[in-house]
């Protein structure tokens, strides 16, 4: 026995060792993938790569990637680790603009979507689905969203705005204050009256009795420990994402079937009708038709996904805009009398109408401003079909590597900022647009994959915010933590938005 154990111990330590060594040797060989290839890369831990705070939940994503291009100095590019996986970096807006917009064959795909998950109504949706899927949906998705339709849609909008100014003027005590409002849960309210229309073809009303479509509307935004990993994982790891399924429900939870009955039942009224009402039901209508027609396949649950994304990234990334406009306006006083003097002008000349909102030229400023500092999407994401050779250089992007923009890196850097940090709208005047340098404020992406509902979601914030302001003083209310949830992937107060609105006389 004692021979036995002086042999094993002995042997035991050197195969250790041995497994230890090989283990360093491949940690070490995995995180200098970039080095390699000569592309800068900052420090890594040995396990996380670049991405600790994230994968603790100490930080998001989009807040710890516009952390590094914001460390990076002068680099055009850099290279980074989430764990041992090397991600690709762009700083330089020319280079966002040749890999986006110029090169946009190599770069058609986002990479979170890259493996098509079991889920199709998360996965197939315009914002996420690859080629040649895309651009056909696109094509026939695009007439939706064109200023003709803006103009009709415009009636709804100030319809849902007439019903969101009822409800404040409702709450309004004896001193004409509404005091300690969320304005960020009664812009949602707002926004999701007008994009059930855009998105399902029905009428809401998210301020009235009948909560079930916005209480439902909500599902896909409920917290939880698993749904942050899981989509930590999409966004990373899209290839595992299938393995944590069991652990998670699909995008819509418990509400699945009540919009999946809802859509269909839309949808076949609608054809047996035959008439057209501009909505997204109407080329979802026809794809339903030419399907069988095509090359690849669209299953009904990937018709259902158009109407699912419109509807969230609608709705949240209007709402959180008009939310923080508000916050920007309370804190600048002077700003606030200004941007609500632009209204009124315009409503005096032209009234409430399409082209009135269109005129309020500083409101739009002041939208733009706070899409500058609050991206609601902050990150941009694609993933090279093809080993592409970095312009200039003698650099490889391997086939299969994602490649990202962090927009709050782009849109608070000093080299094409002056005081970036400042809210600023005038940044965005006739006299100083043309100082922005191209590509480095992309708040709705850029290329042909850019926001689809760029100029309807623009529309919808305009007249949210010029609904309130011409009514309403607004100020921070005391117990306003002031600050976003720096764990959220995507723009998101930290305890809503606590405003205090008290009434302009006449």
């Amino acid at each position: 026995m004692l021979s036995l154990l002086s042999w094993f111990f002995p042997n035991a330590l050197v195969v250790f060792a041995f497994i230890f060594i090989s283990i360093y040797f491949y940690i070490q060989h995995n995180l200098s993938y970039w080095k390699r290839k000569g592309v800068p890369s900052p420090p890594t831990h040995w396990l996380f790569g670049n991405f600790k705070d994230a994968i603790l939940g100490r930080m998001s994503a989009g807040n710890l990637l516009g952390k590094l291009h914001k460390e990076a100095g002068d680099e055009p590019f850099i290279g980074l680790y989430v764990m041992h996986k090397p991600f690709f970096l762009m700083r330089d807006p020319e280079l966002v603009k040749q890999v986006f917009v110029k090169d946009f064959q190599v770069f058609q795909n986002r990479y979170f979507a890259a493996v098509k998950s079991k889920d199709l109504i998360a996965s197939t949706g315009l914002f996420s689905i690859n080629n040649p899927e895309w651009k056909y949906l696109r094509m026939k998705l695009s007439p939706v969203f064109s200023s003709g339709k803006q103009k009709k849609l415009f009636s709804l909008m100030i319809e849902s705005s007439e019903n969101m100014r009822k409800f404040l003027g409702d709450q309004l005590n004896e001193n004409e204050k509404v005091q300690n409002v969320d304005a960020y849960i009664v812009s949602i309210r707002y926004i999701t009256d007008v994009i059930s229309s855009l998105a399902y073809g029905v009428r809401t009303n998210s301020f009235g009795q009948d909560q079930e479509f916005f209480n439902r509307s909500r599902e896909p935004f409920k917290k939880s420990l698993i749904a942050s990993i899981v989509l930590f994982v999409i966004f990373f790891f899209p290839v595992i994402s299938n393995f944590i399924v069991l652990f998670h429900t699909n995008i819509l939870g418990s509400s699945t079937n009540y919009f999946r009955n809802l859509f269909w039942d839309v949808m076949n009224q609608r054809e047996r009708s035959g008439n057209k009402r501009g909505d997204s039901i109407d080329p979802l209508l026809e794809i339903k038709h030419e399907r069988d027609k095509l090359d690849f396949d669209i299953p009904d649950d990937t018709l259902l996904a158009q109407p699912v994304i419109f509807s969230i990234a609608g709705t949240e990334s209007s709402s959180i805009t008009i939310a923080q406009t508000l916050v920007e306006l309370a804190k600048n006083p002077v700003l606030q009398d200004q941007v609500r003097k632009n209204i009124k002008e315009e409503l005096k000349e032209h009234g409430f109408t399409y082209e009135g909102i269109k005129e309020m030229k500083l409101l739009y400023q002041a939208i733009s401003e706070t899409l500058r500092l609050y991206p609601p999407a902050p990150i941009i994401d694609r993933v090279a079909l093809q080993d592409y050779k970095i312009p200039g250089t003698d650099i490889v992007v391997e086939k299969g590597t994602a490649v990202y923009a962090a927009l709050n890196g782009l849109h608070e850097d000093p080299r094409f900022y002056k005081e970036p940090l400042k809210y600023d709208p005038d940044r965005f005047s006739e006299e100083r647009k043309g100082d922005i340098t191209p590509c480095a404020y992309i708040p709705f992406g850029i290329g042909p994959r850019a926001c689809i509902g760029e100029r309807v979601g623009m529309l919808q914030t305009a007249v949210g915010l010029a609904t309130i302001l011409r009514d309403y003083e607004v100020a921070l209310n005391p117990l306003y933590k002031n600050g976003l949830d720096p764990k959220a992937i995507f723009i998101e107060p930290l305890d809503g938005v606590k405003i205090d609105f008290k009434k302009i006389s006449k």
